[in-house]
């Protein structure tokens, strides 16, 4: 897959679909629309641009900066994964986002994109005052001859899938109705620094990462994980939070594997999130938060066991 940052070189040669979206998080409606689009381009011969933008337009205009649910790397990875051709990251500015969305239909999709086909979500919008919403996208299509398809929301036991839903699933700390939206389990994706060291002296050595100020995470607590490392995946239980027991200042992303006892600072890992065990506590001593950890560890392999959660792993 081919990725683009800027506004110079987006130009395509080749007549395209273009699906436009944030695409924050890749869940399963965004999904939806990489079909429909990748379906267009093989019945047409069209290569297909994922066009997003970047930084998110919260971080540029209105009163709240949201924290996303992956980060850049990680959404150009799932995308590639899923079968796309292009992606493009398109600077998001104030001059941008009070331009009108007719401008960035012929000067952008148009001209530099070679639009054939445009895929959009039904309650996509971007331009001054949002003008450019599915209905005025539709309107433009037929002026300028490019087949326009707006689909609608994906929908799961009742309830919209959304970026901002699936943001206040994990906020709530509710991970298994969050991956259900997603398609995908919730995941942080960093690499390993040195900690305190207290894990290894308990026998429960442990892997840490600093929690990135721009992600969206859990309540502070113990979750059950999987964790990919050299291509292979490891159970672990991680915590999220200060370590309070041993007064920690700094928010970490703290993970033990069972069955690993390997040093691997500086080394990537993915920590992919399944289940909510408990919130983040004080221990009286260190001998009972060692009990506390045995225990989380029984808790986290007894979730993979299980034949319910057959489909976790």
């Amino acid at each position: 897959m081919q990725y683009i940052y800027g506004t110079a070189d987006v130009t395509r040669h080749k007549k395209s679909v273009v699906v436009l979206g944030n695409f924050d998080g890749v869940h399963k409606g965004h999904q939806k629309l990489f079909e429909i689009a990748k379906y267009e381009a093989r019945k047409n011969e069209l290569e297909t641009v994922v066009f997003s933008f970047y930084p998110h337009p919260t971080w540029v205009i209105g009163n709240k900066r949201k924290s996303l649910l992956m980060s850049r790397r990680d959404k150009k990875q799932m995308i590639e994964h899923l079968g796309l051709d292009v992606l493009v990251e398109y600077p998001f500015t104030e001059a941008f986002a009070n331009s009108s969305p007719e401008e960035f239909f012929t000067e952008v999709l148009i001209k530099k994109l070679n639009v054939s086909v445009l895929v959009v979500g039904s309650n996509y919008y971007f331009g001054k005052d949002k003008a450019g919403n599915p209905e005025f996208l539709k309107k433009l299509g037929k002026q300028y001859g490019v087949e326009v398809h707006v689909v609608e929301a994906v929908m799961t036991e009742g309830k919209m899938i959304s970026s901002s839903k699936i943001r206040s699933l994990i906020l709530e700390g509710k991970i298994e109705e969050a991956n259900e939206m997603l398609g995908h389990p919730y995941m942080v994706v960093g690499r390993v620094v040195q900690g305190k060291m207290l894990g290894r002296t308990l026998g429960f050595p442990t892997i840490n990462l600093i929690a990135d100020p721009d992600r969206v995470y859990p309540p502070n607590g113990v979750y059950v994980t999987k964790v990919k490392l050299y291509s292979k995946v490891y159970l672990g239980i991680t915590n999220i939070g200060f370590n309070p027991t041993v007064s920690g200042k700094r928010k970490m992303i703290e993970t033990h594997l069972i069955d690993f006892n390997q040093s691997i600072y500086d080394e990537e890992v993915e920590i992919h999130f399944y289940h909510f065990i408990r919130p983040e506590k004080k221990f009286e001593n260190i001998e009972a938060l060692k009990k506390q950890i045995a225990y989380d560890t029984e808790q986290a392999q007894h979730f993979f066991n299980s034949t319910i959660n057959e489909i976790a792993k």
